[in-house]
Formats: structure tokens, C-alpha cells, sequence
């Protein structure tokens, strides 16, 4: 059986996995769906790993049951995305096996939100390998909807019908922009094959297609001033959904941005300066918007943002080699893109999962009411620690080897080309430095807040069951891999990059291997510390120790309101940006004597255009009462005109 076959074949086991919902009570349908489901992934994984890396021959490109809109393909990008989403998907999917089974103990009904998940997790894969632009919408719109519906999971909740409807929103607006470009691509083309998109050189549809492309895939990656949806909607999904969709579904928009980038190329140099300037900013902001977060899973969502910043500085370094010719730019910028897409699905995965540990033992996702938790599960705290210098750049981990390489970028761009060059590419490198540091301080914020010091809430039992290790220390453990050995990691994001038919310099080596020695030194050193720290604990416990309390600067009746607060550790930073972080602090006051302090951030964008907007919809139809009539016929005449309207683009379509 051939490579395309068998992925094909795993695809069809997953899909089986829906069935099994339905086959005996709660809990055997849950096992019996999980276990289909990971046997498909697993299978998938390893055959999309092999096809990556040349072991197995395949076909690139063909056509399923004879069908032209079933044409799929498999080129060196497509293999690496998938890969890339089978990666997340076992360690998520294995996590969600526990997850569910709290519920199901409960006496909830599971059944909707695996449905949803397994759909979710087959049409990613399904979209990467789309070549003919029909399948790629269904599949876009199938993967779009089944993230939307499991987010409803907890309907009840206010909170969740106002964050899934931002997501059906942007959902639906997107759709609408990806209809617009492949009308566009097929008029100039003459072809609905994604493969079969070209334009012209110098065309003037260049900026519209550039621009309309930017704005559908950036919004659906979390680009700034788009980002809206996420700090909205992934703290409203179950641990499950919210994981997936920030370590896998974003990249999907990134995906579309490599592909318009293939369709266009040379791309003219001023699209490498917009996406620039729309990365840095969201890299940018989107680190500052996360220190002045409580909730823990809205912190990591702007991070979520902040990260897809730094993926989009090395497609605009890439966007950049391209129209100066210069190849090894292109296979740096691109490389660090994709590596880092890769290392970001894997320790941003760790940490959402890691949220729904917290908010499952705790019943709260606020930052501020958590505290000692390293003494309850000091292996949860080691794993979590994990995730946190992985997303921080810090080696041995992988984000520093990724980010290392974009790093490199920089300097290559400023070496090669004279002029404005390179003071803009010091200015970049200073801001992607300044997101570093400020990444460090906010998860040293959480990780001190959340684990270390005294209880702020009384914490009874903390459970962490196997499933959840074992997925979590999955995802830690690649990490780790990529961090310390990441010479064929780096060698199959240039292979991939070379994909995207740039001129390929044999002799241009594995510039950002450098990263992997220092990471190789940087885990010497910690597991030398965790050695002798091991052997301290073994003589303490041989031998005894004094016993003493920790000091307290004299201070008698320690008691955890004592402690340091998210909000006053990080208030040093958020208050020299309160304009743009919209941050204001909130005292109260017994006489002179200030008894209760809080702080809040809001996002600027979505305070003063988002809701606005949504407010001014809201006032007109309250005014028009056409979608305020209790009249069955005024929907139903609804449905028929949208109908119609859907009915005439199909005409058109054909």
C-alpha cells in the first residue's frame, strides 16, 4: 500500500471513531472512541513523517474515487502541516480520554463534544492535504463549525454564548473573504486547483489578492488588529477545543499565508514591509496584553498571538529574501516560521492542557486565587515549568531554537542589503528581544503566583491522573528533543521551505545548528542541578535535617494575603502602558489605610471597535424589527433569500 493510501486509510479510521459514540453506555463509547481515534492519529503520524522525510514512496498530487474535488495534495508543506497537527492531536487527544471521563463520572453527556472534537481534528487534516479550492471551503467551514459548537459545551454560561458568537462571527467573515479571493485566483487562473493558481507578475490584482489574503488567513491565525476572537474564545472552549485551537487551528491561518506566498512569488518588497510591521505589532502587544491578564487561559491566549507575531517575522523576512533574490534569507525566515509553528503547537498545547488541570482541581481560572501548588503536584509544576521556558525562548527548550534562527534572519538581511536595511532590521530585533523579556516576566509571574508561596484558596486534593501526565509529559519531552537535537528538525523546515521553489544554495549549510549547542550546554547544566538537588533530598532523607521555617524579614503570622498578586507583580511593566493596555488600578480605603487594590486591562481594539461595531449592528436591526418579529414566515423568507443568494453564487461558481 502506498504512502497517500495508508494516510487516506487513517484518516477513514478516525472517522469511524464518530460510530463508536454510539455503541454501548458512556464509558465504553468514550474508550472505544478514543482508542480509534489515537490509533488513526498514530498511524497517520507515522506515515506523514515518512513521506516527509523520503522513506516511503507516495504520490504528490492525485485525485480520490475519480472525483475533481477530492484532488489532494501532498507536497513537502502539506506533509509538514499535517504532521504538525497528528503531532498535537495524540497528546490532546490522549489528555481528552481523562477529561472526558471526569465528566462522565459527573453524569454529563460527553458525546457532542467528542463528535465535535473528531471532526475537528480529522478536517484540519483534510484541509492541509485540499488542493481543490470546493473541498478546501468545506473543509475549512466543517473545521470552522465543529470548533464553534464544541465551544458550546457549556451553553449555559453567559460568557460562552458571547465568546462563541465573536468566533461564529469571524468565522463567517472569513468565508466570505475566501470566496472573494478564490473567485479571484479562478478568473485569473482559469482553474479551481489551488496548485493551479498563477498570476501574473506585476499584476494589479497583487494587492488585492496580497491584502485580502492577509486579512482572512491573519485573522484566523490572530494577527493584530484582527486578534479579536481569541482572547474571547479560547477561554470559553473546554481544555480540549481551546488546545487545539491554539496549538493547531491558527496555524491553519499561517498555512494560507505560505500558500498565497507560493501562488504570488516574487513577491514585490513591500508586502514583506506590511507583514512585518503587522507581525512585530502583534508580537508585540500581544506579550504586553498577557502580563496584565488574571485569567489564566485569556494570558496564554494573547500569547497565542504574541507567538504567531514572531512566526509572521520570519514569513516577512521570507516575504523579504524573495523580492531581493536572496535565497538564504528566504530558507532562514521561513525556516524560523515553521519551526516555530511547529514549537509553538507543541508547548503551547502543554500549557492549555495544563490550564484545564488547574481549572478542574481548582474551579477557577483566576491566577489570583492560586498559590503553593508546587507542594500538592510538584511533577505537574515541573511539567507546567517546562512549557513556560519552552514559550519563553530560554534554552534547552525548543522556542529558543526557532526563535535563535528568525535571530540570524536579522543579522543575514542587515549583512546583505545596504541602505535603510539595517536600522530596520535593529529595530526588529530589538523588538522580538523586548517580547523575550517580557515573555520571562510573565511566566515567572505565573509559575511563581500559581506554585510557589502559600495557599490562597484552601486546595483539599490535586489530582493529576496518568492520561494527563501522559500527554503532558509527551508534549514536554518534545521540547525538550527539538531543543537539545534540533539538527533534523532544522534540516526538514529548509527542506520544506526549499518546497516553496526558491533556489536552493547547497553550500549554504544549517545556519541556526549554533542553537543546539547551547541548549546541549544549558541541559547539562540543569540536569547537574537536578543531580545534586536529587542527592540533597536523598542525604536530607538518609540523614535528617534541621528543620526551620522560612524567612520572614521578622515578621510574626505570615498569612497568604501577604504574598505577592499577579497583579501587583506585573503592575510595574502594565503601569508605564496604561494607554495602549487600557490599564487602570482600583483602590479601596478604610480612612487612610488602603484595604483592597485590584487592576484591569482591556483590549484596546476590541473596546473601542469591536464592540462598538457589534453595538451600532445591535441598535440599527432593534430599530429596523425585522430580526426582532416573532413571525414564523419573516424566517422563514429569511431562509429562502439566503438561499436564493447562495443558489445564484453556485451558478456563477460553475
Amino acid at each position: 500500500m502506498t504512502g497517500e493510501n495508508t494516510l487516506f486509510l487513517s484518516f477513514a479510521i478516525q472517522l469511524l471513531s464518530v460510530f463508536a459514540l454510539f455503541i454501548g453506555d458512556k464509558k465504553a463509547s468514550s474508550v472505544a472512541a478514543h482508542l480509534l481515534l489515537l490509533m488513526g492519529l498514530l498511524t497517520g503520524f507515522v506515515v506523514s513523517v515518512m513521506m516527509l522525510s523520503g522513506v516511503i514512496s507516495f504520490s504528490a498530487a492525485g485525485t480520490l474515487f475519480n472525483n475533481e474535488y477530492l484532488t489532494y495534495r501532498l507536497d513537502s508543506a502539506a506533509l509538514f502541516f499535517l504532521c504538525v497537527v497528528q503531532g498535537a492531536a495524540i497528546a490532546i487527544t490522549i489528555y481528552s480520554y481523562s477529561y472526558l471521563g471526569y465528566y462522565i463520572s459527573a453524569g454529563k453527556n460527553v458525546k457532542n463534544l467528542m463528535l465535535f472534537y473528531i471532526l475537528l481534528v480529522v478536517f484540519t487534516q483534510a484541509l492541509v492535504t485540499a488542493d481543490h479550492a470546493v473541498m478546501f471551503l468545506i473543509c475549512w467551514e466543517i473545521m470552522s463549525m465543529s470548533a464553534y459548537l464544541g465551544m458550546l459545551f457549556k451553553k449555559e454560561q453567559k460568557e460562552v454564548q458571547d465568546g462563541s458568537f465573536y468566533y461564529l462571527a469571524m468565522s463567517h467573515f472569513i468565508m466570505y473573504l475566501l470566496f472573494f479571493l478564490f473567485f479571484i485566483l479562478h478568473n485569473i487562473s482559469g482553474t479551481w486547483l489551488i496548485s493551479g493558481f498563477n498570476v501574473p507578475s506585476g499584476s494589479s490584482w497583487y494587492p488585492i489578492i496580497f491584502i485580502t489574503a492577509l486579512l482572512a488567513f491573519g485573522m484566523k491565525a490572530g494577527f493584530m488588529p484582527v486578534h479579536f476572537w481569541l482572547p474571547r474564545a479560547h477561554p470559553i472552549a473546554p481544555t480540549t477545543i481551546s488546545a487545539f485551537l491554539s496549538g493547531v487551528i491558527i496555524k491553519t491561518g499561517i498555512y494560507g499565508i505560505f500558500r498565497t506566498f507560493q501562488i504570488l512569488q516574487p513577491v514585490p518588497e513591500w508586502m514583506g514591509w506590511v507583514l512585518m510591521a503587522v507581525a512585530v505589532i502583534s508580537a508585540v502587544f500581544g506579550v504586553w496584553y498577557a502580563l496584565a491578564q488574571h485569567d489564566i487561559k485569556t494570558l496564554l491566549a494573547y500569547h497565542s498571538v504574541e507567538n504567531i507575531g514572531i512566526i509572521g517575522i520570519g514569513l516577512a523576512i521570507g516575504f523579504l529574501g524573495s523580492a531581493k533574490n536572496a535565497p538564504a534569507l528566504v530558507l532562514l525566515g521561513f525556516g524560523g516560521a515553521l519551526l516555530h509553528t511547529l514549537n509553538h503547537a507543541l508547548f503551547k498545547s502543554l500549557l492549555f492542557l495544563g490550564s484545564g488541570v488547574l481549572d478542574r482541581n481548582l474551579g477557577t481560572k483566576n491566577i489570583e486565587l492560586m498559590g503553593g501548588l508546587v507542594h500538592k503536584a510538584p511533577f505537574f509544576a515541573a511539567l507546567f515549568l517546562a512549557g513556560s521556558v519552552a514559550i519563553s525562548g530560554i534554552p534547552p527548550f525548543n522556542g529558543f531554537v526557532s526563535e535563535f534562527i528568525i535571530f540570524i534572519s536579522f543579522f543575514k538581511a542587515s549583512a546583505e542589503f545596504g541602505g535603510y536595511y539595517p536600522i530596520y532590521m535593529l529595530i526588529c530585533s530589538v523588538a522580538l528581544a523586548f517580547v523575550g523579556g517580557l515573555a520571562i516576566a510573565c511566566f515567572t509571574k505565573i509559575n511563581s503566583i500559581i506554585f510557589l508561596g502559600e495557599e490562597r484558596k484552601p486546595v483539599e486534593k490535586f489530582s493529576v491522573s496518568l492520561p494527563e501526565y501522559g500527554s503532558l509529559g509527551i508534549l514536554a519531552l518534545a521540547c525538550l528533543i527539538i531543543g537539545v537535537f534540533p539538527s533534523a528538525f532544522i534540516k526538514t523546515v529548509y527542506k520544506t521551505a526549499y518546497s516553496f521553489n526558491v533556489n536552493f544554495a547547497p553550500s549554504f549549510g544549517l545556519p541556526g545548528i549554533e542553537a543546539g549547542y547551547i541548549s546541549l550546554a544549558a541541559f547539562i547544566i540543569f540536569a547537574a542541578v537536578i543531580l545534586f538537588s536529587a542527592l540533597k533530598v536523598f542525604l536530607e532523607r538518609r540523614y535528617g535535617r534541621r528543620k526551620s521555617g522560612a524567612w520572614a524579614c521578622g515578621y510574626k503570622g505570615l498569612s497568604p494575603r501577604m504574598q505577592y498578586t499577579a497583579s501587583s507583580f506585573a503592575d510595574g511593566v502594565n503601569s508605564i502602558s496604561s494607554v495602549p493596555l487600557q490599564y487602570f488600578k482600583k483602590v479601596k480605603y478604610s480612612g487612610k489605610k488602603a484595604v483592597y487594590f485590584e487592576s484591569h486591562s482591556s483590549d484596546l481594539v476590541d473596546k473601542k471597535i469591536i464592540l462598538s461595531f457589534f453595538a451600532s449592528v445591535e441598535k440599527f436591526f432593534s430599530e429596523i424589527k425585522i430580526f426582532d418579529s416573532r413571525d414564523i414566515r419573516v424566517y422563514v423568507l429569511m431562509i429562502v433569500i439566503m438561499a436564493s443568494i447562495y443558489g445564484a453564487g453556485a451558478l456563477f461558481w460553475k
